[in-house]
């Protein structure tokens, strides 16, 4: 069946089955709360007396606990069934909204944060893609679709997503801009902090009726991966690992690295994420589209060498106005690749190791992301402002470097939708 998705076409469409359109749906809502969660919440936090080499580490907190789940729920995915652990990360959603919402007890806060991490400052995870139930909602979305609309689906997944959260950082200056603004004991941020609680109940109304597609079942004593897939899985975390940690010095601490630099708040930090998940909703289809042509690790390639310019002439960058022009630049080349990436990875292994696979880079990434909060907090915290920027230019010359050495001789074949569901793509020349 012929996909009819495409920049024109991003309405609903009856050629997608509804359990999609659940799944889509919480993408949706939780993308909402990210967008202001991602401004609001540190910015609450350091108000409530933590400095921002302390962010940076609940942020490093964060990762690691999130890179041990992650790994959990990719193996254990594929083994029980993605639903349960789709299930119990809505469930944490609403804890933390919960416990946000209803108390200042600062050891509290910490503790939810670090186990949940859905708050890290407006980096790269605002339109609401990552978390430890990546793996089981990758997996589960690709089993749902037929392969040749795969890459449209996951390039619709990620731009309701952008665009969910670009209305999200739209609100998230909210609280400053109508101070007053309260219901019964809840003002402010605590506002924003209850809806993020009732968007974890919706998530989980929808949850409700998801089925589990079928898959094949492994051998006992079959391990985690076959060898081919290893292989591939090793190149796939290597440059990940090296892109996480360039991508981390900047994204995860962005809000904060905007309030030291130029003293300002969300009323000001907000419209810019805003645009820049607008536009970055926009560059999906447009990314899907130009994956056709040159190939998904052309475009991965390229985009993370944009990136790399971008980031440094950030550094130099002498008022907001430029800082938050590049910064949305910055956004738009490094997540219009995101669904291109997931889908030319979900399509190189079998059904029944893609959630495995999903949770062993996903915990490359986060473990690598997790370097970055604590270097850029002291960093911040010790003045030198514009290093952090140098680094993650350097590390993402190098992350393309290795995604272009390890991949390119894949990037000829057919797209990665049209391998069988059975078989991963052939290794081919795994020596690189």
């Amino acid at each position: 069946m012929r996909s009819v998705l495409s920049v024109k076409a991003i309405l609903p469409t009856t050629e997608l089955p509804p359990n999609v359109w659940r799944l889509l749906a919480v993408r949706t809502l939780r993308s909402f709360s990210q967008g202001y969660l991602n401004v609001v919440a540190p910015l609450y936090l350091i108000s409530l007396g933590m400095s921002p080499a302390g962010l940076g580490l609940l942020f490093t907190t964060s990762f690691l606990l999130g890179a041990g789940l992650t790994l959990a729920t990719g193996i254990s995915a594929d083994r029980i069934g993605r639903k349960p652990f789709l299930i119990a990360f809505t469930v944490l959603m609403f804890a933390w909204g919960a416990l946000y919402a209803s108390t200042t007890f600062l050891p509290v806060l910490l503790m939810i944060s670090a186990i949940a991490g859905i708050d890290r400052g407006g980096g790269s995870s605002g339109g609401g893609q990552s978390g430890p139930f990546q793996p089981a909602e990758s997996a589960i979305l690709a089993d749902l679709v037929p392969p040749s609309q795969r890459h449209e689906v996951f390039s619709l997944n990620s731009f309701l997503g952008a665009a969910a959260a670009a209305a999200g950082t739209a609100v998230s200056g909210l609280p400053v801009w109508f101070g007053g603004l309260h219901l019964g004991n809840l003002n402010g941020d605590r506002l924003l902090f209850a809806c993020t609680a009732a968007i974890g109940l919706a998530s989980l109304a929808l949850f409700s009726g998801l089925p589990e597609p079928p898959r094949r079942k492994r051998e006992k004593r079959q391990g985690i991966l076959t060898k081919p897939s290893a292989q591939l899985v090793l190149r796939q975390s290597l440059a990940s690992a090296c892109n996480a940690v360039g991508s981390g010095m900047v994204g995860t601490m962005l809000v904060v690295w905007f309030n030291v630099r130029f003293h300002v708040g969300a009323a000001s930090i907000g419209p810019m994420l805003t645009i820049s998940y607008v536009l970055t909703a926009l560059s999906f289809f447009a990314a899907a589209a130009v994956a056709r042509r040159i190939g998904s690790v052309r475009l991965i390639v390229m985009s993370r060498l944009m990136v790399a310019a971008v980031v440094v002439a950030m550094a130099f960058a002498p008022t907001f106005l430029i800082a938050a022009c590049l910064n949305v630049f910055r956004q738009v080349f490094s997540q219009m690749i995101t669904p291109v990436r997931q889908s030319f990875t979900m399509g190189l292994f079998p059904t029944e190791e893609r959630a495995s696979v999903s949770g062993l880079t996903g915990v490359v990434r986060r473990v690598g992301a997790a370097v970055s909060p604590s270097l850029t907090g002291a960093m911040l915290s010790e003045g030198t402002l514009e290093l952090p920027f140098f680094i993650s230019g350097l590390l993402q010359v190098a992350s393309a470097a290795m995604y272009f050495w390890f991949f390119s001789h894949l990037d000829d074949r057919p797209f990665p939708a049209q391998a069988t569901e059975s078989t991963p793509l052939s290794v081919g020349r795994i020596e690189g």
